[in-house]
């Protein structure tokens, strides 16, 4: 096994004849709260190397494909479900085919360094301010979801969530907000710009986010942190066989155009890796909220604040 250090993000090369289930995860989480990011290369494992290798990390959900849509656009940076109650720690990919197109990479970059370059002003507004993702689900989403649970069930499990509200409306729609912080402390204790803002201004009928008092986000701000997550991108990956974990309070990510054939991406999220408690979702209920909320059931019909009249 060979280290690379990079002045973000580190490589593990294999040495020959080893495999992934080799490398001591102590290392990993080690390198991983140092650099950011770890990409493992030369190990070529199957997928079900891959999957018995990052359960030693913690609680992970299953290995999903990667959605690359027809048209091959892009996906703006974010923080993976830093819009809900359900952040993981960590984000594993694995590669096992880079399709037609090549290896197009997955692009990220440094929260740390990021909020570190902004101006004073914007530290502070960052710090001092929160972002809100405000959602309505129509009556036959929430209920495939949670399943024959009675009303007065779904809402205990709902007020356990941290930064969250709800309200069921009089023709049946549930809606939902949710506080995210925009400045995060990363598990190597350091300030991070690491949110899912940029991507939110570009879908706001699926986000529904304001600041949390209502008003926008400044587009100054917006378009400080868009020019330089743009200038300072960071290629993560990709060959097949490869593997890679990424810091999902430290870096945010995005989803680079993709306009080639049969690419097959893996993710699984690693809820706990660094030792964050997520709410528990151990109940068939709790599992289907879970899923609403994270739009795995379908899609909110509306978004944004509550009607003044209701």
């Amino acid at each position: 096994m060979k280290i690379l250090s990079k002045t973000i993000g580190c490589e593990i090369a294999a040495g020959p004849g080893e495999r992934l289930a080799d490398i001591d995860p102590a290392i990993v989480v080690q390198l991983l709260k140092k650099d950011g990011y770890v990409y493992f290369t030369g190990y070529e494992p199957a997928l079900a190397e891959f999957e018995a290798f990052t359960e030693q990390f913690g609680t992970c959900a299953g290995s999903r494909h990667v959605h690359y849509p027809e048209g091959g656009e892009a996906l703006g940076f974010h923080a993976e479900d830093s819009y809900n109650p359900y952040r993981p720690d960590a984000l594993w990919f694995m590669c096992l085919f880079e399709g037609s197109d090549g290896g197009a990479p997955t692009g990220a970059v440094d929260g740390v360094r990021l909020l570190a370059e902004l101006s004073p002003r914007w530290q502070e507004f960052c710090r001092a301010n929160t972002l809100r993702f405000e959602r309505h689900w129509a009556e036959e989403t929430w209920r495939l979801a949670t399943g024959p649970a009675a009303r007065e069930e779904i809402e205990r499990v709902l007020a356990s969530l941290p930064r969250f509200g709800h309200r069921f409306l009089p023709d049946g729609t549930l809606y939902t907000s949710y506080e995210s912080p925009i400045v995060v402390t990363t598990a190597n204790g350091d300030e991070s710009f690491s949110n899912t803002m940029l991507q939110a201004m570009t879908e706001q009928t699926f986000y529904g986010m304001t600041l949390g008092d209502g008003a926008p986000v400044p587009e100054e701000l917006a378009e400080t942190v868009r020019r330089w997550t743009l200038e300072h991108e960071i290629e993560i990956g990709w060959s097949a066989g490869d593997v890679a974990v990424i810091d999902n309070y430290r870096m945010m990510h995005r989803r680079a155009e993709y306009h080639g054939k049969d690419r097959d991406l893996r993710a699984r999220h690693c809820e706990n890796l660094f030792g964050t408690r997520l709410p528990d979702d151990s109940t068939t209920l709790a599992a289907g909220v879970k899923s609403l909320i994270q739009s795995d059931v379908g899609l909110p019909v509306a978004t944004g604040p509550l009607p003044t009249t209701v």
